[in-house]
Protein backbone atom coordinates (compact mmCIF):
# COMPACT_ATOMS: atom_id res chain seq x y z
CA UNK A 1 0.00 0.00 0.00
CA UNK A 2 1.43 3.34 -1.41
CA UNK A 3 0.90 6.78 -0.10
CA UNK A 4 2.46 10.37 -1.18
CA UNK A 5 2.00 13.69 1.68
CA UNK A 6 0.27 15.89 0.14
CA UNK A 7 -1.52 19.49 0.96
CA UNK A 8 -4.96 19.02 0.99
CA UNK A 9 -5.32 23.03 1.66
CA UNK A 10 -7.57 23.08 4.23
CA UNK A 11 -5.22 22.84 7.11
CA UNK A 12 -1.75 23.40 5.98
CA UNK A 13 -0.59 19.77 7.14
CA UNK A 14 0.39 17.69 4.38
CA UNK A 15 -2.06 14.22 4.08
CA UNK A 16 -1.55 11.27 2.50
CA UNK A 17 -3.50 10.06 -1.03
CA UNK A 18 -3.44 6.86 -1.91
CA UNK A 19 -0.80 6.06 -4.46
CA UNK A 20 -0.96 3.08 -6.52
CA UNK A 21 2.49 1.56 -7.06
CA UNK A 22 1.36 -0.78 -10.28
CA UNK A 23 -0.33 1.63 -12.10
CA UNK A 24 2.12 4.67 -10.89
CA UNK A 25 -1.02 6.97 -10.54
CA UNK A 26 -2.46 8.81 -7.10
CA UNK A 27 -6.29 8.85 -6.69
CA UNK A 28 -8.53 11.27 -4.75
CA UNK A 29 -9.58 9.56 -2.02
CA UNK A 30 -13.19 10.19 -3.47
CA UNK A 31 -12.06 7.84 -6.61
CA UNK A 32 -10.86 4.75 -4.46
CA UNK A 33 -13.59 2.42 -4.78
CA UNK A 34 -15.35 1.73 -1.68
CA UNK A 35 -13.75 -0.94 -0.26
CA UNK A 36 -9.90 0.75 -0.66
CA UNK A 37 -8.82 -0.94 -3.94
CA UNK A 38 -7.25 0.39 -7.06
CA UNK A 39 -10.29 0.96 -9.70
CA UNK A 40 -7.98 -0.22 -12.26
CA UNK A 41 -5.83 -3.10 -10.96
CA UNK A 42 -7.81 -4.06 -7.83
CA UNK A 43 -4.48 -3.65 -5.42
CA UNK A 44 -5.55 -2.04 -2.00
CA UNK A 45 -4.11 1.46 -2.02
CA UNK A 46 -5.98 2.93 0.91
CA UNK A 47 -7.47 1.78 4.31
CA UNK A 48 -11.54 1.78 3.99
CA UNK A 49 -12.59 4.85 5.22
CA UNK A 50 -14.75 4.50 8.72
CA UNK A 51 -18.16 5.60 9.50
CA UNK A 52 -16.96 7.76 12.38
CA UNK A 53 -13.73 9.43 10.02
CA UNK A 54 -16.48 10.41 7.55
CA UNK A 55 -15.64 14.37 6.67
CA UNK A 56 -18.10 16.42 4.79
CA UNK A 57 -16.21 17.00 1.66
CA UNK A 58 -16.16 20.97 0.57
CA UNK A 59 -16.98 22.09 -2.69
CA UNK A 60 -13.91 23.72 -3.89
CA UNK A 61 -13.42 27.53 -4.67
CA UNK A 62 -12.95 27.28 -8.48
CA UNK A 63 -16.53 26.19 -8.63
CA UNK A 64 -18.28 28.85 -7.00
CA UNK A 65 -16.34 30.86 -9.26
CA UNK A 66 -17.72 29.19 -12.59
CA UNK A 67 -21.14 29.84 -10.69
CA UNK A 68 -20.81 33.17 -10.18
CA UNK A 69 -19.46 33.75 -14.00
CA UNK A 70 -22.03 31.70 -15.27
CA UNK A 71 -24.10 33.53 -13.64
CA UNK A 72 -23.18 36.79 -14.61
CA UNK A 73 -22.85 35.74 -17.99
CA UNK A 74 -26.53 34.67 -18.21
CA UNK A 75 -27.95 37.37 -16.84
CA UNK A 76 -26.31 39.80 -19.44
CA UNK A 77 -27.93 37.52 -22.06
CA UNK A 78 -31.01 38.34 -20.34
CA UNK A 79 -30.55 41.93 -20.44
CA UNK A 80 -29.55 41.57 -24.24
CA UNK A 81 -32.54 39.74 -25.22
CA UNK A 82 -34.87 42.10 -23.45
CA UNK A 83 -33.11 44.79 -25.45
CA UNK A 84 -33.60 42.84 -28.55
CA UNK A 85 -37.25 42.26 -27.87
CA UNK A 86 -38.33 45.81 -27.36
CA UNK A 87 -36.24 47.34 -30.42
Amino acid sequence: MGAVLLCDGTAGEPEPVPWCDTCSRFYNPNSVAPDGTCVKCGNLIAEPPSDDDERPQRVPWHFWLMLVALVVYLGWRLVQGIQWLLH
